[in-house]
C-alpha cells in the first residue's frame, strides 16, 4: 500500500520526535516557526531550535552588532511563533540653538527623539521638520527657540511757529494768537530675538497728542512819523536803520541794470530789499540799486561823483530812513 507524501512526511515528524524524546531532549527542542524582521527584512524560520535567542543567531548566521537592539532580549529563549526585531539605532544631528551634536537613538518619530534629548519647546520654539514625522538615519533636526520683547517710550513733538503778517499792527509790534503747546508721540519698538539674538527689529510712531502750532501775528502798518528835510521836502518814515555807510565812485552799471550815478547805493538784500526809498541825512534821497561782495548785514555803499568825494566820506555810522 502506498502512503501519501504528506501523511509520510508527520510520520517521519513522529518518529524524529520519539527518538528525541526517548533520548531525553527537553520539549525545547521541538519544531519551531520563527519570524525574524533584520533591520526591515522580514525572514521566516523553520526548523528545531534550541537554547537562547543568542544561540539561535549563531545557528542561523544571523549577525548582531553591539550597537543594535534586538527584541525580546539575546537572552530569552526560543519559542513556536516568537517574532524577533533587530534594529539599529539611526544616527541623527541635533542642533538646538547654538550647540550641536550627532547621536544615536531608536526613537521611531522627531517628537519621540526631542523628548528623550531633553529638549524642551515652548510656545515660539521653532522645529525645522514636523513633530509627528519618522525619524530618518542621517536627519539633521534643528530646534530655535524665538521670542519676541516690546518696548515702549514717549516722546515729544515740537510745535511750530507761524508768523503771518498783518496790518492791524504797526512794524515792530506783534502779538501772540495762539500759544504754542507740545504734542507727545508713542514709540513701539518690537525685537524679534532667536536663540537670545536679534534677528528683526522694527519701530512705529503713534501721535498719541497732536501738537498746536504758536500763531504770531507780526505788524506790517507803517508808523506815521513825518520828517521835513531842506531842499527834500516832507515824506513819511517807514523805518529806520543804523549801518556803517561808506561811498564809491560813480561809473558802470547796477545790479538792477540801472546805472552807477549819485542817488544809488548798494546794500545787502536780506537786509534792505532792492528798489527801496532811502533818505540819508546829508545826502538826500537815494535808491537802493547795487550790491557788493563787502556789503554784508547793516552796510551801505553810497555812490559819489569823484575819488575825493568817496575819500572824504571814509567810513561812517549814520542812520538812515525808509520813507514813503
Amino acid at each position: 500500500m502506498q502512503i501519501p507524501k504528506s501523511k509520510a512526511l508527520y510520520l517521519i515528524l513522529g518518529a524524529i520526535v520519539a527518538v528525541l524524546a526517548g533520548a531525553g531532549v527537553t520539549a525545547k527542542a521541538a519544531y519551531k516557526t520563527v519570524t525574524v524582521v533584520n533591520h526591515g527584512q522580514r525572514r521566516v524560520v523553520r526548523g528545531f531550535t534550541f537554547g537562547t535567542l543568542g544561540s539561535f543567531f549563531r545557528q542561523e548566521n544571523i549577525p548582531v552588532s553591539q550597537r543594535d537592539r534586538v527584541s525580546p532580549g539575546l537572552s530569552a529563549h526560543v519559542h513556536n511563533g516568537m517574532a524577533i526585531v533587530i534594529q539599529s539605532p539611526k544616527v541623527v544631528t541635533l542642533v538646538d540653538g547654538k550647540s550641536s551634536a550627532t547621536l544615536q537613538t531608536f526613537a521611531p518619530t522627531v517628537s519621540e527623539f526631542l523628548s528623550q534629548q531633553g529638549v524642551q519647546l515652548g510656545p515660539e520654539s521653532r522645529v525645522s521638520v514636523p513633530l509627528q514625522s519618522a525619524l530618518c538615519d542621517g536627519e539633521q533636526i534643528q530646534v530655535h527657540d524665538y521670542r519676541t520683547t516690546t518696548s515702549v517710550k514717549t516722546e515729544a513733538i515740537q510745535f511750530q511757529t507761524i508768523r503771518r503778517r498783518t496790518s492791524s499792527l504797526y512794524v515792530g509790534q506783534q502779538s501772540v494768537l495762539t500759544h504754542g503747546v507740545k504734542g507727545s508721540e508713542a514709540i513701539t519698538t518690537t525685537t524679534v530675538l532667536r536663540d537670545g539674538k536679534a534677528i528683526r527689529t522694527t519701530t512705529t510712531t503713534r501721535v498719541v497728542r497732536k501738537p498746536v502750532n504758536e500763531v504770531i501775528e507780526v505788524g506790517t502798518r507803517p508808523h506815521v512819523q513825518h520828517l521835513s528835510a531842506r531842499g527834500v521836502g516832507s515824506f513819511v518814515i517807514l523805518r529806520q536803520f543804523t549801518v556803517v555807510a561808506t561811498a564809491y565812485v560813480a561809473g558802470g552799471v547796477t545790479a538792477t541794470g540801472v546805472p552807477a550815478q549819485p542817488g544809488v547805493i548798494a546794500v545787502d538784500p536780506s537786509v534792505i530789499p532792492l528798489g527801496t526809498k532811502l533818505y540819508i541825512p546829508g545826502i538826500g534821497i537815494v535808491r537802493a540799486e547795487d550790491t557788493g561782495s563787502a556789503i554784508q548785514g547793516y552796510r551801505i555803499d553810497i555812490c559819489v561823483s569823484s575819488i575825493g568825494l568817496a575819500d572824504s566820506w571814509g567810513a561812517r555810522t549814520i542812520t538812515i530812513y525808509e520813507v514813503h
